[in-house]
């Protein structure tokens, strides 16, 4: 049951999210600083992004299935301790080389934590809200673009962007403190054989479902990794405008993660990605063409946050109700995929804008969106086959 003592321990569980998303996206915003201040090109401070997402994968799917059969808490606590030390080297890092060494160790801890803490959620809350408690969770890494990204990017604009790390590190250190003290100890599991997690992704209506992941946070990273420079160059931004544009888009991307999860338990994941995926794709080929006008442009980055945070929970509760048992193995690959995407992302991005011009970034994005939706409809076409089947 959801007791008050629970729902308390699954927002400490979001509190893990929000330093964590912090973490990740902070430097989207700080792209240009760090770029000015290590004397290297905006494509290769870029590449902080692609290495933080491949080690994210790393830790949600190799570092998951190494830890399995540990306590849970003990695991959670030790990615916590690790992610700390991350941002004491992210904070001491003098040369380009240091901070990529503490994207690794950021990353790869963030990443275990993440698929921990979201199963960690669903077991603590009531069979009927798991839904909501998995958005919840989510919505710790949305509420990092409400909060930790653009206060983030303002720290950097007025003192050096390496205390943004100090701070993170005190408030994951105060939040370990909280969650060793209030959740409670849940037991690993014997480890899932690697066949039979192989088997688990042949499975066609999981892989589509994992798919979707990909390509739709393919679209969204290509142009967030890079929404500074575009903000700056093509609508004008100074860096407190950028700033705030990126508070207008955690608060909307916040919206869209706690609609999600109410969304999911009230009309299921089916109705609910697919809206979610047309809306993003739409906002995604307007972008750039809305650059003229502040309010037009700002507007649209609403609608665009909304709808992609909203997609999050409602394709994470998707891929559980397909493999219930083994719900932790399922957000491994989720999160793993997920973060691929991201690599592909923030990669492409840079190449989009190393050898083209930035404005085509919105439409590539789109058209990558859209791709998400053809994988989201084949992945339902099989539930509904399969349902039929059962029925004949």
């Amino acid at each position: 049951m959801k007791t008050p003592l629970n729902r308390f321990a699954i927002y400490l569980l979001a509190l893990g999210a929000f330093v964590t998303g912090t973490a990740e996206f902070v430097v989207s915003g700080i792209l240009e600083i760090i770029s000015a201040d290590l004397h290297i090109s905006i494509a290769a401070a870029g590449q902080l992004i692609t290495v933080y997402s491949l080690s994210y994968a790393i830790g949600a799917l190799v570092l998951v299935m190494l830890t399995a059969k540990f306590n849970r808490k003990k695991v959670l606590m030790y990615a916590l301790l690790t992610f700390i030390a991350g941002n004491i080297v992210a904070l001491c890092s003098s040369n380009f080389g240091m901070l990529m060494l503490s994207r690794i160790i950021l990353a790869s801890s963030g990443g275990l934590y993440t698929v921990i803490a979201t199963s960690y959620a669903a077991r603590l809350a009531s069979p009927q809200k798991q839904g909501n408690a998995i958005a919840t969770v989510i919505t710790g890494f949305s509420v990092s673009l409400v909060l930790g990204v653009p206060f983030g990017t303002l720290i950097a604009a007025y003192l050096d962007w390496r205390y943004i790390y100090l701070i993170i590190a005190v408030v994951t250190l105060l939040n370990l403190l909280l969650l060793q003290k209030f959740i409670p100890k849940f037991e690993g599991a014997s480890p899932v054989p690697l066949k039979q997690q192989l088997l688990l992704i042949k499975d066609k209506q999981v892989i589509s479902g994992l798919a979707t992941t990909v390509f739709w946070i393919l679209g969204y990273t290509m142009v967030f990794a890079y929404i500074a420079p575009m903000l700056s160059e093509l609508a004008g931004f100074s860096i407190e405008m950028i700033s705030s544009a990126l508070l207008v888009l955690g608060v909307s991307a916040f919206i869209g993660s706690r609609f999600g999860g109410y969304a999911v338990d009230r009309w299921g994941p089916v109705r609910t990605i697919l809206i979610s995926l047309i809306l993003h794709s739409a906002t995604l080929f307007v972008l750039t063409s809305t650059t003229a006008s502040t309010v037009t442009l700002l507007m649209t980055i609403m609608i665009w946050g909304a709808a992609t945070w909203t997609t999050t929970p409602a394709n994470q509760f998707y891929l559980i109700s397909l493999r219930p048992q083994s719900s932790e193995v399922v957000l491994s690959f989720n999160t793993a995929f997920m973060n691929i995407g991201m690599t592909l992302g923030a990669g492409l991005g840079g190449i989009v804008i190393e050898y083209t011009n930035i404005q085509h970034m919105g439409w590539i994005g789109g058209i990558t969106v859209l791709l998400a939706v053809v994988t989201a409809s084949y992945s339902f076409g099989i539930g509904v086959r399969k349902r039929s089947q059962n029925i004949g």
